[in-house]
């Protein structure tokens, strides 16, 4: 609750400097672990809010902060996966990392699915994967976005610069949701902060 209400309050000062130093105008964020995020954002054409922060880590050891952009906030996770509009999935990076650590956790969401499912899904999962894997590595500092928009699929992109041509498929966006805000999460803690509801 401590860490919270800090969080909270954190989010709050970042919001009202920017208030005041742009004259009212600029938009608020919040931040975790030092990393900062835009309240709203626009993406396809829609204004997005950010829906929660969380931490991926291992004891003291942090991967990075992600943050969970929708049309409309939500702490159901059913309904954010079934959400229409287009959706966001920001990773602030802490740690280098080989980036086919996030590879293993897509690939082992997708293996949740049904096997009529997995069939459907298999070579889009392929495509996606080979995209990931196609960073080699991701350093401190880097920004990955997993990005679902409607009529075109799952776009990644690499410090605002896209990586490939999206892969189709809102139901291959919801094997990626899943990993995060889905019944069995890579991090609890993770999913638990991305539900928050708002900010």
């Amino acid at each position: 609750m401590i860490k919270g209400v800090r969080g909270a309050v954190a989010a709050s000062v970042i919001c009202l400097g920017s208030w005041l130093a742009f004259g009212g105008t600029a938009a608020c964020a919040a931040t975790l672990e030092g990393q900062q995020f835009d309240n709203t954002m626009v993406l396809a054409g829609r204004t997005l809010r950010l829906n929660g922060l969380g931490l991926r880590g291992v004891l003291w050891v942090k991967a990075f902060v992600a943050g969970l952009y929708l049309p409309a906030a939500s702490k159901d996770p059913n309904q954010i996966l079934t959400m229409p509009g287009p959706k966001r999935l920001r990773l602030k990076v802490m740690l280098e990392a080989p980036s086919h650590e996030l590879t293993k956790s897509f690939q082992h969401g997708a293996s949740n699915e049904s096997d009529q499912a997995q069939l459907v899904l298999a070579k889009r999962v392929e495509t996606l994967s080979n995209l990931i894997d196609s960073l080699d590595k991701v350093h401190p500092g880097d920004i990955m976005d997993l990005d679902y928009l409607p009529d075109h699929g799952v776009q990644l992109r690499l410090n605002d610069k896209p990586v490939g041509q999206p892969v189709p498929g809102e139901d291959l966006y919801r094997v990626v949701l899943k990993i995060f805000v889905g019944d069995r999460p890579v991090d609890k803690r993770m999913r638990e902060g991305l539900l928050r509801g708002g900010f």
